[in-house]
């Protein structure tokens, strides 16, 4: 569990033209809808639009050798989201909304080793996240550009 619950996952099968879809309009979260591809390309996640107010995602890192590290996520709604997170296939580990505005999020979970803390930010095409301990500590951040077609 100490892998970063992220999704600071790879795939290098992204490929040419870059695809920037304007978020879906009617979910407050609907900004983390898409592909995005770190700069390396070994690192990938997918989320999917909502569904009935759910987000479904996955993350990949791949090495040399292929897929060293997968893991699922899953936003659910209610009056805070709560992002379950499955490292491995293992879980779920749940981290509960703590701030929300039209273009971030943060979950926390205090009791959770590493990370307590997951955030993520829409900066127009690019898609921001860090992890850290509940108080700010051990910080991790990570940046994903849109995937190519």
């Amino acid at each position: 569990m100490r892998r970063a619950l992220l999704g600071l996952f790879a795939f290098a099968g992204c490929a040419s033209a870059q695809t920037i879809e304007p978020p879906p309009q009617g979910h407050p979260l609907g900004w983390l809808t898409g592909c995005w591809v770190s700069e390396n390309g070994k690192a990938k996640e997918v989320w999917s639009t909502p569904e009935a107010g759910h987000l479904f995602g996955y993350a990949l890192t791949l090495d040399e050798g292929g897929v060293s590290f997968f893991e699922q996520m899953h936003v659910q709604p209610g009056p805070l989201y709560v992002l379950n997170v499955y490292p491995a296939g293992v879980g779920p580990s749940k981290f509960v909304e703590s701030l929300q505005d039209d273009q971030s999020v943060t979950f926390l979970n205090g009791a959770h080793d590493y990370p307590q803390l997951i955030h993520y930010e829409r900066d127009s095409d690019m898609l921001l996240a860090h992890i850290a301990l509940e108080d700010g500590s051990k910080r991790r951040d990570f940046a994903y550009n849109a995937c190519m077609d």
